[in-house]
């Protein structure tokens, strides 16, 4: 069927072009264009004729102009979506910046009045970082700082150098619950680990004599610079069923006061930065049983390698309140918020 008025209604709509046939069909429908209403379109299409290569021929195409009505309604959708999360994002951005504003806040309040003694009111321990402790502290420092977007303006070397990576932990967990602080946490020993590390890790590993006491001695030698002095201590069967009767494996190490504790103050920071993350990377990455027991009576901890940990709904750090000397305690006692 040949209508010439269905043609120039075909032009008007830009189903096909005016007069510049270029294939077969001589134009597509236009994006977000309205599909035809009476659903009938006309196609060009090429044909020899007398006088001239080709002669435009019209036809009524009722399939022509559903597809472009499906074409139309798939770009309003689409233009819809991402509307959508155009919205979103820019909602999330305008949440982040008000947190970073919250946190940077904060944190002017803290390097305005630094605490002068630890969580329990006694005398903070006064370090003296070598060049090899700021190395590691600036290497944590990073890692930590790209997985939480945010850098301290602290210094990397000298006396500020260690009070930056706990500016830095401050943004980790930063309006996070527990769950999302661990897996912050993961995400940062995940950056220091390489892959290939991990697997020679739980190839060579095991939670045997050799590999508890290895990862305790490497433990008590280069991680002072973030816990303190720590000693390597023996676990008989008594206190770690995978020791034979009779046996002593020097699989333990014992932190006399942990410097991240005495100098964050914070409960949900070891719970959540420390304590089980540590657990889950060694327990479920690398293979290797690791029990992590914070002691919050006198800030000292216990690393046992080769031990279960206390699952966390059973753990008593879980109702552990927080510290009268923390910037963010809650309120009126109980639970530190950031356990929950």
């Amino acid at each position: 069927q040949v209508k010439s008025e269905t043609g120039a209604m075909a032009v008007r709509l830009g189903i096909v072009g005016p007069s510049t046939p270029c294939g077969p069909v001589a134009a597509w429908p236009r994006r977000h264009q309205e599909p035809h209403v009476d659903l009938q379109a006309s196609l060009q299409i090429r044909a020899p004729g007398r006088g001239s290569p080709y002669r435009q021929v019209e036809v009524a195409c009722p399939l022509l102009a559903v597809l472009a009505g499906a074409i139309a309604g798939r770009s309003r959708a689409r233009d819809r979506e991402w509307r959508a999360r155009r919205v979103a994002c820019e909602a999330d951005v305008a949440s982040s910046v008000e947190s970073r504003d919250g946190l940077e806040a904060f944190l002017r309040l803290q390097r305005a009045k630094p605490p002068r003694t630890d969580p329990l009111g006694g005398e903070l321990v006064e370090y003296k970082d070598n060049p090899i402790d700021l190395a590691f502290i600036a290497i944590f420092r990073v890692v930590m700082s790209s997985v939480a977007a945010w850098q301290s303006p602290r210094e990397f070397w000298g006396s500020d150098a260690y009070d930056g990576m706990l500016e830095v932990s401050h943004a980790l967990q930063w309006k996070k619950t527990l769950q999302e602080t661990e897996d912050e946490s993961m995400a940062v020993i995940e950056g220091l680990i390489p892959e290939e590390g991990k697997e020679r890790f739980r190839t060579a590993l095991k939670p045997d004599k050799f590999g508890t006491e290895l990862n305790a001695w490497i433990t008590s030698v280069f991680f002072p610079f973030m816990v303190g002095e720590c000693k390597v201590e023996g676990r008989t069967t008594e206190d770690l069923p995978r020791v034979p009767e009779g046996e002593t494996w020097q699989s333990a190490v014992k932190i006399t006061k942990c410097r991240w504790l005495e100098r964050s103050g914070c409960v949900g920071m070891c719970a959540g930065l420390c304590k089980r993350p540590m657990q889950r990377m060694f327990g479920e990455v690398l293979g290797m049983p690791l029990s992590m027991e914070p002691n919050m009576e006198d800030l000292s901890c216990t690393m046992v390698f080769g031990k279960e940990p206390t699952p966390w709904d059973e753990d008593e750090l879980r109702h552990q309140p927080c510290f009268s000397t923390c910037a963010t305690a809650k309120k009126g006692g109980g639970t530190c918020p950031k356990l929950l």
